[in-house]
């Protein structure tokens, strides 16, 4: 009997102990990482609107401080995540749009007073080195810098980059967006 009581023992150390105590560990872990979340998001959140006002800043009309914008809220164009306007009628909008292995191509569009595109900063970190990160280089963007004339494409107001279509796909779309937005909700709204 003694025996018997002995072999319990040791099955129970040996199975269900080390099941108990990783139980207990995942869930000390768990609430480690749910506080470590409630504690960090807003600094992430703080730290993303701060990265977004700079990039709204680094394509208005310079002199353009963050007491001359206003955020637009209730924009409902799709693939648009946000847009400024300033007191002396120029708009910027940020949109993104899909690109190569389904990572997002964010752009910056800042628009005239006359709707004109004034100035695009394309955020393709997150496509292929050398490739499709092409399309945040200033000789694709520059050639956007006017364009008044309605939705891009390849081609107008400039080419694709070679290697680089879904890239490039993707610029022309979150520029549409842009455009899109600014027509109907930005001056269309006005």
């Amino acid at each position: 009997m003694a025996n018997q009581n002995a072999e319990k023992q040791s099955a129970f150390k040996e199975l269900v102990l080390p099941v108990i105590v990783l139980v207990v560990i995942c869930l000390v872990c768990s609430a480690l990482l749910a506080v470590l979340n409630d504690v960090t998001a807003p600094i992430i959140e703080e730290n993303t609107k701060a990265e977004t006002l700079a990039a709204y800043l680094s394509v208005l009309p310079e002199g353009t401080t963050e007491g001359d914008m206003t955020e637009l809220s209730g924009l409902t164009t799709p693939d648009v995540q946000g847009a400024v306007t300033t007191s002396t009628g120029a708009a910027a909008v940020k949109a993104a749009s899909t690109g190569y292995s389904g990572k997002d191509v964010t752009v910056y569009v800042a628009f005239d007073a006359n709707g004109a595109i004034a100035n695009i900063s394309v955020d393709a970190s997150t496509q292929t080195t050398g490739i499709g990160s092409k399309v945040a280089e200033d000789s694709f963007t520059s050639g956007f810098i006017g364009w008044a004339d309605g939705a891009v494409s390849s081609g107008a107001p400039v080419d694709g980059i070679a290697s680089a279509t879904y890239s490039s796909n993707a610029v022309f779309a979150a520029v549409n967006a842009a455009i899109d937005c600014y027509n109907n909700e930005i001056k269309g709204g006005a």
